[in-house]
């Protein structure tokens, strides 16, 4: 008996304990949560992954180089017939190239002529002007002559086929022997700065300003670096800097004259 009661109250003790004990919680089970981004015009939107692009090198462009070279334009020389003569001498070369079988003394011969500077009765300074003429004389003493009346002599040889640049810029000068057409041009011995040596009244009033040392060529080639040109004071092709070319050209007017 004694047995039974004490296995009950052991029993009994074990249930007790059992009731008294504390119960664990329950563990969530928690989910992950999907995120959606906002949506534009419906359309979801992903998140922009950046894309790096290359950037191309900067190409570098090579150097254009020209040259132009006029063939079968003989040089002359304007001694010792002409020494004040360059003018009529450039444009006897221009008519050979063009055709015109003529001398540089007939060209010469066809210049038109006016008075040396001279002091007059009024002690004014009076001369020809060498936009209409040929100031003295280009077998002796004179100055010279400008485009216009030049244009207009080689006119009667050619007539309907003379075109006068002048006033024309400088890279359509250029243009013309890259056409394969030579230019008369005005600029100076050398290339030389032009500098006003004397001043006189034309007989019309208006002030003639010269500037010395005047010198006609005739342009038959030029590249980069460099314009060539017959020069009446050597006979021969000679090289002048393409830059002091402009520069002097400039200076003595942007004068000039080609054939069609």
């Amino acid at each position: 008996m004694k047995k039974i009661t004490c296995c009950f109250l052991v029993l009994y003790s074990i249930f007790c304990l059992a009731i008294t004990m504390p119960t664990s919680p329950a563990l969530e089970q928690v989910l992950p949560i999907s995120v959606t981004k906002p949506h534009l015009d419906g359309i979801e939107q992903s998140e922009a992954v950046p894309i790096s692009i290359p950037t191309p090198a900067p190409t570098i462009q090579p150097k254009m180089n020209h040259h132009f070279q006029l063939e079968y334009v003989p040089a002359l020389s304007q001694l010792p017939e002409l020494p004040n003569g360059c003018e009529a001498v450039v444009a006897t070369m221009l008519l050979n190239w063009a055709g015109v079988p003529v001398t540089k003394e007939e060209v010469a011969d066809a210049l038109p002529l006016g008075e040396l500077p001279y002091v007059n009765d009024d002690g004014a300074f009076i001369g020809s002007n060498p936009k209409n003429v040929f100031v003295g004389n280009p077998y002796e003493v004179g100055y010279g002559i400008y485009h216009k009346p030049i244009a207009d002599m080689l006119d009667h040889w050619l007539p309907g086929r003379i075109r006068d640049l002048t006033g024309s810029d400088f890279d359509e000068l250029l243009t013309i022997i890259a056409q394969g057409k030579p230019a008369m041009i005005w600029a100076t011995e050398h290339m030389d700065t032009p500098y006003l040596e004397m001043e006189w009244q034309d007989e019309e009033g208006l002030t003639v300003e010269w500037y010395q040392p005047e010198h006609a060529l005739l342009l038959t080639g030029w590249d980069d670096d460099y314009a060539y040109m017959n020069d009446t004071m050597t006979g021969k092709q000679e090289a002048y800097a393409l830059s002091d070319f402009k520069t002097v050209w400039e200076q003595m007017g942007s004068q000039a004259i080609t054939v069609n």
